[in-house]
Formats: structure tokens, sequence, C-alpha cells
């Protein structure tokens, strides 16, 4: 995670502290609605600022009033923020089945973006326990269902991830063309770090090629 500006954590204390009285004034409601929103804003609150307890404290509360309320979209939501943080705290068990719950909601109601997110995030998964197969299965099931190339961020992570895959495997022209892929959608985002990522490892790719001739 980037580090936080000290105006970034200042504003982001300052929305703790605003989404703090919301929930004391809806809970005096007895509004489970206007309850649910405001755990889920701290819970995106602390995990920004990387109070993770803190957030799956939150996240669990909101999903808690969501099942109640039957609201499946942010189920789907609270799923995978949860996900997220066991995966953070490289929990990877749990996270994976938070990121399954999370994607079979968001197919239930064919949420394309929720779904592409979620693959991404299970491909993740699999990549680091090095099941190529699937890793590989999901990074192409997120580039898939993406619609749109909206998300230029998530599809240039997922088609790095797949040149990495392809890496491992040792095909080397899958490799290649998931990183000119990935490098192109880099450039398009401004990503100057990952641009670097990328060019160094086609680089790498080419230097493979020429020793393997």
């Amino acid at each position: 995670m980037s580090p936080i500006s000290p105006k970034s954590r200042s504003e982001l204390e300052q929305a703790e502290y605003t989404y703090k009285k919301k929930l004391e004034m809806e809970e005096k409601l007895g509004s489970k609605k206007g309850m649910a929103d405001a755990y889920g804003n701290l819970g995106t609150i602390y995990l920004t600022l990387g109070h993770l307890n803190d957030a799956e404290e939150m996240f669990k509360k909101c999903l808690e009033l969501e099942k109640a309320l039957d609201d499946k979209k942010g189920m789907a939501s609270d799923y995978g923020y949860l996900g997220t943080i066991y995966q953070m705290r490289d929990d990877l068990d749990q996270a994976e089945i938070m990121y399954k719950k999370s994607l079979e909601i968001n197919q239930e109601l064919d949420r394309k973006e929720g779904m592409a997110t979620i693959c991404g995030k299970l491909g993740e998964i699999y990549y680091t326990r090095r099941d190529l197969d699937q890793a590989e299965s999901m990074f192409k099931k997120s580039l898939e269902v993406e619609e749109t190339p909206d998300n230029k961020g998530a599809l240039a992570r997922n088609c790095g991830y797949l040149g990495d895959v392809y890496r491992l495997r040792n095909d080397l022209n899958q490799a290649e063309e998931m990183y000119k892929k990935g490098l192109k959608l880099f450039e398009a985002i401004g990503s100057e770090r990952m641009i670097e990522i990328m060019r160094t490892m086609l680089t790498n790719i080419k230097m493979k090629k020429k020793q393997g001739k």
C-alpha cells in the first residue's frame, strides 16, 4: 500500500469523525441502511489507513446489517473488502473464501465489474500459491468479463500477471504478448513504476529467446 501524505491522512481522519457521528445518529434512528453505510465507509477509511483489525470489524458489522436487509450488492462488496484484508495479512485460505462468496453474488447479480475485479483477486491468490492453471483461468476470466477498458489499471495488472504465468511455464511468446499488452495499458494510465517493470520483463524475455536459439 502506498504511503499516505499528511494531508490525505488528515482528510481521512476528518472523514472518520464525520462517519462516526453519522453512525451515532443512524443508531438513534434505528436505520439499518444508514448504519450499514456508515460502517462501510469507516471500513474503507481504516483499510486505507492500514488499520486492518478496525477495517475487518467495520466490514463484518456492515455485512451483518446488509444480510438482514438482503442487500446483495452491498454483501458482495463487503466480502470483497474482507478478502482484501485477509490477503494483505497473507491469510490466503480465508481470502479465497471471501472472494468466492463475493464472486458468487456478483455472478448472481450479473455485475460485470465486480466479477472482473474478484476474478483478478482470485488469480492473485492462485498465482501466489504457484497454482498456475487456476491463476491463468481467473486472470483470463477477469479480462473476458471486463466489457469496457475503463479500469485500465486492473486490466494492466491482469495482463502483467498472465505474463508472469507464461514466463514461469517458459512460454516466452505468450509471456511477451501479455507484457506488451500490460505495458500499453500502464502507459495509458501513466504508471511509471509499472511501465519500468513491464519494460524490464520484456527485455528479459528477449534475452531468454536469444539464449534459446
